[in-house]
């Protein structure tokens, strides 16, 4: 009997390495492994902080909130990467304009000369992984990840039936 082409093993998984989610992740932490060293070696960062300066430098000013919604991350995180950033003289923290309850982020210079000196070494990374599809499969590529992204976005939005966590606690809700 033949292997299953990609395609099939997507639509109809049989194993854990057939699962869309499953081979993201495992791309993820491959390709996130060799970001890490020039984050943290380089520059004194952690993967997260570097996402943090990145949105920043796209977006100042935006409230850690926000940053972390845009992110994907939890507040607790997020928190602690700007905690972490502000301490390291990356990032400026400061009141809103009309409420001064709430605190927007920007980079610093300092948090910009390292954007600005790592972004262009992640790129040529991310030039690497890409370097073998041709034009027509990158749109391919980049059409259905943002339509994957919605999909998901939607998912969340809208599943109720997913038990909640409850880490803390050592498993799952049992009332």
């Amino acid at each position: 009997m033949p292997a299953p082409s990609p395609a099939s093993r997507l639509a109809d998984p049989q194993v854990a390495h057939d699962l869309l989610m499953y081979r993201v992740n495992r791309l993820l932490a491959v390709a996130g492994s060799l970001v890490v060293p020039l984050c943290e070696g380089g520059y004194g960062i952690t993967r997260r902080e570097w996402g943090l300066l990145m949105v920043l430098a796209q977006q100042p000013g935006l409230p850690p909130a926000e940053l972390a919604q845009r992110l994907g991350l939890d507040r607790a995180r997020t928190s602690r990467a700007i905690t972490s950033l502000l301490a390291k003289k990356l990032l400026t923290r400061d009141a809103m304009p009309g409420d001064r309850r709430q605190a927007v982020l920007s980079l610093t210079p300092e948090g910009r000369a390292v954007h600005d000196g790592l972004f262009p070494q992640v790129k040529a990374l991310n030039q690497e992984l890409l370097a073998g599809l041709d034009a027509d499969t990158l749109r391919g590529l980049d059409m259905a990840l943002a339509d994957m992204q919605q999909r998901a976005e939607a998912l969340v939005a809208t599943r109720t039936d997913v038990p909640r966590t409850y880490r803390l606690r050592g498993g799952r809700h049992t009332d």
